[in-house]
């Protein structure tokens, strides 16, 4: 299998930029609330900002008062108005989906909802037909469910969805979509995905009442003044230099300040169950949600079993943990990850054709992928699909082999760690 003789620097600290999913959140949220709200940490990426900009033209104002802080004033839902030009989202799915909840249960806003080549391939029916199903006027304008997007907001009706698929950008955009209507919603998913949207609610003293893990309703009233929001380190940012520290050949990597929450931490619980040493210090509750530092040791990794039940918590740091892949005792596989398929590239897709690149003979399957241990890499160009998580995944396999891996086209990493690259750079000069 392989090995890296890459060696941290001594005392190496890493600081991850704020988590994206809650920075998407903080907009949305406090654009709903009245008055003023306080936004720190937030991460000035594109797929971010682009919702900020998208939701300056609904009347809400932002105004950067430092480093990844920012002031909210809002006229709260009743008083945001229809935007005069497009919103485009970029290459934020996030953004766009939750985003049509939220403006569907807007009565009288109309607005259309575009973004890039790549986000304009991804599939909408999945928020399309249960909003439509709630009351929205909502319609895909090329007619094949996908964006651009026009909707006409409406008052919608109080609604009870069994989501066929663990997504929390459907949960999230249901919610938005009831809540901005005010209305209630029973909604239900058979595996638990993200709850940063229930636990949003929660902070600013919404009702949120469980029946079980998987199944929840909320009621009005939501009548949100403005708050302070605090957002951690993206863990999914934070998965690529965990992976970079267990499977360096010395030295010891701290993460600081990253995001806990138990329905993103799969990478944790696989990763330690592959062999990693991995701890975690001084933990803490900010704004609903767990944070804390990690601290990542080299380790011998090996190959194990993923249950269906943790990919929702793990969909996004997939090809980074298939990296770790390349490093571990009998190889690597992954199943049960059809949703692999609606990210930004089809990501299923993306690896396997990049992975045969560099000489990995992988097996293909329409839920994943698998391949043996792996004894060699060859050298080559990666495509990085338009998506920020492969092309950063294949940098941090460039960097620990020190191989002639080239991407094709890295500017996508800016959606979601324009320091990224800056921190490579570091490490990289620490080996020279």
């Amino acid at each position: 299998m392989l090995s890296s003789n890459f060696r941290i620097p001594t005392g190496f600290h890493v600081e991850v930029p704020g988590d994206k999913s809650l920075s998407h959140r903080s907009v949305l949220f406090s654009s709903l609330a009245s008055g003023r709200s306080h936004i720190k940490g937030f991460l000035e990426a594109e797929d971010p900002k682009n919702t900020m900009n998208c939701f300056s033209k609904l009347g809400v104002e932002f105004r950067k008062i430092g480093n990844t802080e920012y002031e909210v004033n809002s006229p709260g839902r009743a008083g945001l108005k229809s935007p005069v030009s497009e919103l485009d989202f970029g290459n934020g799915g996030t953004g766009i989906r939750l985003s049509a909840g939220l403006i569907s249960g807007l009565s009288g806003i109309r607005a259309d909802l575009t973004g890039d080549a790549s986000l304009r391939k991804r599939p909408m029916k999945r928020i399309l037909e249960p909003l439509s199903k709630m009351g929205a006027d909502i319609k895909s304008l090329s007619g094949d469910g996908k964006a651009p997007l026009r909707i006409n907001g409406r008052q919608l009706n109080s609604f009870s969805y069994h989501s066929p698929i663990a997504s929390a950008q459907v949960k999230s955009c249901l919610m938005l979509a009831a809540i901005s209507s005010n209305v209630s919603l029973r909604y239900r998913e058979d595996e638990l995905s993200r709850d940063h949207t229930e636990n949003i609610l929660r902070f600013l003293g919404g009702k949120i009442v469980h029946d079980s893990p998987v199944e929840f309703s909320i009621h009005p009233p939501f009548d949100f003044s403005g708050s302070k929001f605090s957002i951690p380190g993206d863990i999914s940012s934070a998965a690529f230099f965990i992976v970079f520290g267990l499977l360096s050949g010395k030295g010891e990597l701290r993460i600081g300040n990253v995001g806990l929450n138990p329905a993103r931490t799969g990478i944790l619980t696989i990763l330690k169950r592959m062999g990693g040493k991995i701890e975690i210090e001084n933990e803490r509750m900010e704004c609903g949600e767990k944070i804390g530092d990690i601290r990542v040791f080299p380790s011998e990794l090996r190959k194990v079993e993923i249950e269906a039940a943790l990919i929702p918590s793990i969909i996004d740091e997939i090809p980074i943990l298939t990296i770790a892949g390349l490093f571990s005792e009998n190889g690597f596989s992954i199943s049960h990850a059809e949703d692999l398929r609606a990210k930004e590239s089809d990501r299923i897709h993306s690896m396997v054709i990049n992975l045969r690149k560099i000489g990995v003979e992988v097996d293909e399957k329409a839920d994943g992928y698998s391949f043996s241990e792996v004894g060699s890499l060859s050298d080559g160009m990666i495509e990085s699909f338009m998506d920020h998580r492969i092309a950063m995944s294949f940098y941090i396999l460039k960097s620990l082999l020190k191989k002639n891996i080239h991407i094709d086209d890295d500017s996508w990493i800016d959606t979601s760690f324009p320091d990224f690259k800056k921190i490579i750079s570091r490490l990289d000069a620490a080996n020279e």
